[in-house]
């Protein structure tokens, strides 16, 4: 059994939505993971960049009426509970539109079963994480069932957008918010699951030297640096003297310019000070214009490559430790920046890379975990699959009865 949507997003690290979310591709649990299958995915990726792949209205139309025969109201029971239509009607519509499956074609209908294969599956898992959850007395505490309430709300575009799309589903929030509880319940279980797993020292040593090339674990060239901000913004500028001296036109224009100038020669005066050997994080912290580092003393820290505007870094790493720029401009103002460290790019140390390495071995034990329960716990529940919903490869793990 492979591990199935819902399963997915519990293990992973940051949250992304399963079947809640539109943006997110279905995949089935028990469905081989096709070549054509990747190629669906990263399609729907590329669709939900815009507003929707475009396509025939009226072939779609006529596609989707051929797949909407009405459904019997109850997918399956499982230990007693049953699992309404409403939710698998929801999920297969998104699915079918993300995908732009077409039933009328031979392939169409292929993708459409497994896309109904999968929808199944996941709600099968979910109903089991769900009532094992509450067989063993874990509670969802309300103030992480609202965060996961928010957080679905903004992935939906916010409330409006939320209460629409759950109109066109025949939802309450009253009536969803089950549906949001069970993910909450799912991170629960996961963790009561793996609570015991551990990573030894000797394995995340093992990994690190299978893995030492990763990408995760190259750290690129730093430099530590700090700097004194002029501000100088032509657009805030022409503003105020807009607004202090009523100027427009080319007159206005040269105020700019002349005020520009003047700011660069305060920039290239507190740069000759810092040269002639004066305090730099005094010099920052009397004159910067920079809220963020002024008290600091400009202090920016250790940056890589790509962290601020191009023209501040370029200049920042031609800088050898105790150097100074010359006078640097970028769409805030005039920089003058000194670094005073330099680190050359390498692989990152054991201690640095362990916590990644545990991350990542700790996931793999609990998607291990978490599939094994559900394995045995499928096998185990009374689950009545109605037809027809055994699509696939559920027809052996659900026979007739």
């Amino acid at each position: 059994m492979k591990t199935s949507i819902c399963l997915k997003w519990l293990l992973s690290n940051s949250f992304h939505p399963s079947l809640d979310n539109r943006s997110q591709p279905i995949v089935p649990s028990r469905v081989p993971f096709s070549a054509m299958y990747q190629l669906l995915l990263i399609l729907l990726a590329f669709c939900l960049l815009f507003t929707g792949c475009s396509r025939d209205g009226s072939t779609q139309a006529n596609a989707n009426a051929q797949a909407d025969a009405p459904l019997p109201p109850v997918v399956a029971t499982v230990n007693g509970r049953a699992i309404s239509n409403k939710l698998f009607a929801m999920y297969l519509k998104n699915g079918r539109e993300s995908l732009g499956i077409d039933p009328a074609t031979e392939e169409g209908r292929r993708q459409l079963k497994q896309l109904k294969e999968g929808i199944v599956s996941e709600l099968l898992d979910r109903a089991l994480i769900a009532q094992e959850a509450e067989r063993r007395g874990l509670k969802v505490a309300p103030d992480k069932l609202s965060q996961a309430v928010s957080r679905h709300i903004a992935q939906l575009g916010g409330d409006q957008m939320y209460d629409a799309y759950l109109a066109e589903h025949g939802f309450t929030r009253d009536e969803y918010r089950p549906v949001i509880e069970g993910t909450v319940y799912g991170e629960l279980l996961r963790d009561e699951l793996s609570k015991d797993l551990k990573v030894s020292d000797d394995e995340v040593r093992v990994y690190l030297e299978k893995h030492q090339t990763d990408r995760a674990f190259q750290k690129p060239e730093r430099v530590t640096a700090s700097h004194i901000l002029v501000a100088a913004r032509p657009n805030l500028i022409s503003q105020q003297l807009q607004k202090d001296k009523n100027l427009n036109g080319e007159a206005l224009a040269k105020a700019v310019q002349i005020e520009m100038d003047a700011r660069r020669r305060r920039a290239e005066e507190l740069r000759r000070k810092a040269q002639a050997g004066a305090d730099f994080a005094a010099l920052a912290r009397a004159n910067s214009d920079d809220p963020g580092t002024k008290a600091r003393g400009g202090d920016l820290g250790a940056f890589t490559k790509d962290t601020h505007t191009r023209a501040f870094d370029e200049a920042a790493f031609a800088l050898k430790p105790g150097e100074i720029s010359p006078i640097v401009q970028t769409d805030f103002g005039f920089h003058v920046i000194k670094v005073t460290a330099r680190e050359a790019a390498r692989s990152a140390t054991l201690a640095e890379a362990a916590p990644e390495i545990r991350r990542r071995l700790l996931a793999e034990r609990q998607a291990q975990t978490l599939n094994d329960w559900l394995k045995d716990t499928r096998r185990k529940a009374a689950i009545k699959l109605n037809e027809p919903y055994r699509f696939g490869e559920l027809r052996k793990e659900f026979p007739a009865m």
